[in-house]
């Protein structure tokens, strides 16, 4: 029986779950912070948030809520009315209307 120098081969299976397992981390990363840093959707996001306070862009704060250590939410987006701060926040959702 021989002995390698080098270890074993990789072998298909070994690939294929690495891959599976690299696409789901990259999958969930881009579910929990993917839409504030994709310019389309956080742009959508903008435009919504905007007309939903009466088009003033100095009136409004867009903020991405997502789980963190502190709390588990699901993502989505919170358009704040700051002309009108007794109005509770509006969620828009994960996808905010590209």
């Amino acid at each position: 029986m021989g002995v390698s120098a080098i270890g074993q081969r990789i072998s298909a299976t070994t690939i294929r779950h690495v891959t599976a397992t690299i696409a789901v981390f990259v999958a969930l990363f881009f579910i929990l912070y993917g839409p504030p840093l994709t310019d389309r959707l956080s742009a959508a996001a903008h435009r919504q948030c905007n007309r939903m306070t009466g088009s003033d862009y100095r009136d409004y704060r867009l903020v991405w809520r997502t789980t963190t250590f502190s709390g588990v939410d699901r993502p989505h987006w919170v358009c704040v009315d700051l002309a009108r701060p007794q109005r509770p926040a509006r969620s828009l959702g994960w996808w905010a209307g590209v």
